[in-house]
């Protein structure tokens, strides 16, 4: 399957710049109505990423990775991802969730470990998760669930039932032995996964120059076997667009892509995380300032004559509303009840835990 951009290239492929002006020699093949789409859904995951930090530090709840500034990569990758395909998210994938399906009900639940979560609020707050649509639950140790994304995807095309993983990992994931390990796998059985590398600059506080000597982490791809390509991941058209071109490459059984997204995270690693201390102001602003994905997408879609200050009104209106509902929706939810602590931890309960569940409920 050809492709309108090459792999392995020192400059990141962009269909937007910063201004908002269309790259001249870059087509997109989205609607109108797929591009307002795509800018709605950025503009929602902010709005409810900063719900959930205004809540920690409310002391309403306890932890929180933020998702701004890396909307485009991540809303833009799973945008053309169906119901059937496997998310395997690092701690950040706000944007994906949501994309996927997830609501902001959900995912404010989560932040509050609330009955509402999928996952009913025992998971790590930031490591969303739903079984419906098969959002795997991430795992806070750096890199392991490549492995089991590669072996999903195997599953996928022995059945030949046409399903994609999309395997979201940090620029520390890639240094990590289950990573590399399940690169290999992957171009030796040509599995139908996607690794989305979310180059946000910093693994915790190690910055990419001190993560590895390589020109750039889509390069990594070539020494197993497979296509690697280095995206804007600021301008969401271009994630979307070369991501929808891996999903069809997987899914017509022409093997796994590795995609770098160059962005940035405005907020430290965590709500735990003073990142003062390993990056300067003067960094932050400039990405900020005149790299931000949703600032860029609006002044693109208002150059194309698709936006205006109605339309702005109207969304941001909607967005709020949005939010509220889903806050409101979250704080009604109980606490889980506390049997739900064996749910979700096997397909069937061991004798151990029958055991234990009927001593402490007095019933299995």
């Amino acid at each position: 399957m050809a492709a309108p951009f090459k792999p392995f290239t020192d400059t990141p492929i962009g269909y937007v710049d910063n201004d908002g002006s269309p790259v001249a020699k870059m087509k997109p093949t989205l609607s109108d109505d797929q591009l307002k789409r795509l800018y709605g859904l950025m503009v929602l995951c902010r709005a409810i990423d900063d719900r959930g930090y205004i809540m920690v530090r409310q002391g309403r709840a306890g932890f929180l990775a933020q998702t701004a500034g890396q909307e485009a990569s991540q809303i833009g990758s799973a945008f053309f991802l169906e119901k059937r395909d496997w998310i395997f998210p690092s701690h950040r994938e706000l944007g994906a969730a949501l994309t996927k399906g997830m609501t902001p009900g959900q995912l404010l639940a989560h932040v509050l470990g609330k009955d509402l979560d999928p996952a009913k609020g025992r998971n790590m707050p930031s490591h969303y998760g739903d079984g419906e649509l098969h959002i795997v639950s991430p795992s806070s140790t750096v890199g392991n669930k490549t492995p089991a994304a590669v072996g999903v995807a195997m599953a996928a095309h022995i059945k030949k039932s046409g399903e994609v993983s999309m395997c979201y990992i940090g620029d520390g994931a890639t240094s990590e032995g289950d990573t590399l390990a399940a690169f290999n796998l992957a171009g030796v059985f040509k599995s139908p996964v996607i690794f989305a590398v979310q180059n946000n600059q910093y693994a915790i506080s190690i910055d990419a120059k001190h993560q590895t000597a390589s020109r750039t982490f889509a390069e990594k791809a070539a020494a197993f076997g497979f296509d690697g390509y280095l995206v804007d991941g600021n301008d969401v058209v271009a994630c979307a667009e070369i991501t929808k071109f891996a999903i069809d490459r997987a899914r017509a059984g022409e093997g796994p892509t590795l995609i770098e997204f160059l962005t940035y995270r405005y907020g430290p690693h965590s709500s735990a995380d003073d990142d003062s201390r390993y990056r300067k102001k003067e960094e932050l602003e400039l990405w900020r300032n005149t790299r931000d994905p949703i600032t860029r997408m609006k002044k693109y879609l208002t150059r194309q004559g698709l936006w205006d200050d109605a339309a702005e009104a109207k969304l941001q209106d909607e967005v709020k509303a949005a939010v509220e509902k889903g806050l409101a929706e979250a704080e009604a939810s109980p606490l889980p009840a506390p049997e739900t602590v064996f749910d979700h931890v096997y397909a069937t309960l061991l004798p151990h835990q029958i055991e234990e569940k009927i001593e402490i409920f007095g019933h299995a």
